[in-house]
């Protein structure tokens, strides 16, 4: 019968390989993005708790949820990859797996072969096989060939037991990759769902900003616009107190005519300060601190409680009292000499109209009428129509 050795051909191919060093290469390159990226955030929060009052910033907040995202769609990514590398993994060790069983079913077969043959010519085959032989030569390589089919029977046994055991193992390593398959996949399912969380959450919190941009822009502009019906106001207010004087001088019934309130006053000294307090918002161009965007502020902002008494900055005429469009309750005290004052974002007003007020007056009390954040005095020195930064004309 014949014999020959028999031999294992490799189970898997250069491509193969290549590929799963692909999938390392890849996911190792992913992985030092994320950790970068996780190095970036901690700076970032780091930064943030820091920034004390700057917490609550929805552009911080912004920036925060933005970088969540970053790091859960690379976490995604790595994900991914895994999972690709898992599912090539577990297509090489099933074939690796089927290739062993082949081998196994050949290992099987031959040895039961040899099994038959033994039982068919049991020892004398041996002892038929040297007298048959026609040489002395022959009689020796006979032997030696059945000494050789003994060891080749010991081979195939041996190798018949070492890939059971494979077979096993292999049974094991697919059975753990397909769990861990199953856990990557989990995973990935969650990952993707905190990803899609947090893009959410980024949309929500960039429509509110861009809300509370497009308010604070209308709110700028309104502002800007009741600034300058103020100036209208007070104008007009003026050119009618200045018709009423002369109608009552026509009539002979002249009043005292245009009282300089400031005499006396130099500019730098010329007004009291109204309400004491932080100024919490200054006079010119300012821009908002959360949402960057630059608005012209005619006046200075003092805090102080609601109800603080607000006072008479010089003696002066009551020109106007009432309620004005951003300013909410305002007190416009005329002082001769072109030179008015406006006090607005009122609780209470305590003057009528053409009262003549002295210096230190109550006029009314602090409050956050018309378009104001907390409770504070808008104080606004004003030349005509012209609006004058305050602090150049308040006592120091």
């Amino acid at each position: 019968m014949p014999f020959f050795l028999f031999c294992l051909l490799p189970l898997s191919s250069p491509s193969e390989a290549a590929g799963r060093q692909d999938f390392d290469r890849q996911i190792a390159i992913e992985e030092q993005r994320r950790k970068a990226l996780d190095r970036q955030i901690e700076g970032y929060r780091s930064s943030i708790r820091k920034m004390d009052q700057k917490v609550d910033s929805l552009l911080i907040r912004i920036d925060e949820l933005q970088q969540n995202e970053a790091i859960a769609r690379q976490e995604i990514e790595i994900l991914e990859l895994q999972n690709l590398k898992l599912q090539e993994d577990l297509i090489f060790l099933s074939m690796e797996a089927r290739n062993t069983q082949e081998v196994v079913n050949e290992l099987q077969a031959r040895l039961k072969q040899r099994m038959i043959d033994l039982y068919k010519y049991g020892s004398s085959e041996e002892l038929n096989l040297f007298f048959s032989s026609r040489s002395v030569f022959e009689a020796v390589e006979s032997v030696y060939l059945l000494k050789k089919l003994d060891r080749y029977d010991e081979l195939v046994l041996s190798q018949l037991l070492d890939k059971q055991q494979e077979m096993k193992l292999s049974e094991k390593v697919i059975s753990e990759h397909r769990e861990r398959l199953k856990n990557k996949a989990a995973s990935l399912r969650k990952q993707k769902e905190l990803y899609n969380t947090s893009i959410r959450q980024t949309n929500a919190f960039v429509g509110e900003i861009q809300r509370k941009k497009a308010l604070a822009q209308k709110a700028a502009r309104e502002m800007e616009e009741a600034q300058k019906a103020v100036g209208q106001t007070i104008l007009a207010l003026m050119r009618r107190k200045k018709e009423r004087d002369a109608e009552e001088a026509r009539k002979g019934r002249a009043r005292r005519g245009e009282v300089d309130y400031l005499a006396g006053r130099g500019q730098g000294s010329m007004f009291d300060w109204p309400v004491r307090g932080p100024i919490t918002s200054g006079y010119g161009m300012r821009i908002h601190p959360i949402f960057k965007t630059k608005a012209f502020h005619s006046g200075i902002d003092i805090a102080a409680p609601q109800g603080t008494p607000v006072k008479a900055a010089a003696a002066g005429e009551v020109l106007f009292t009432g309620w004005l469009r951003g300013y909410g309750q305002v007190v416009i005290l005329e002082h001769g000499k072109n030179y008015s004052t406006v006090y607005a974002h009122l609780s209470s007003i305590n003057a009528r109209e053409g009262q003549v007020l002295k210096s230190g007056a109550v006029l009314g009390g602090v409050g956050r009428t018309g378009t104001a954040t907390g409770h504070h005095l808008h104080f606004e020195v004003r030349v005509g129509s012209k609006v004058q930064n305050p602090l150049n004309y308040l006592k120091r």
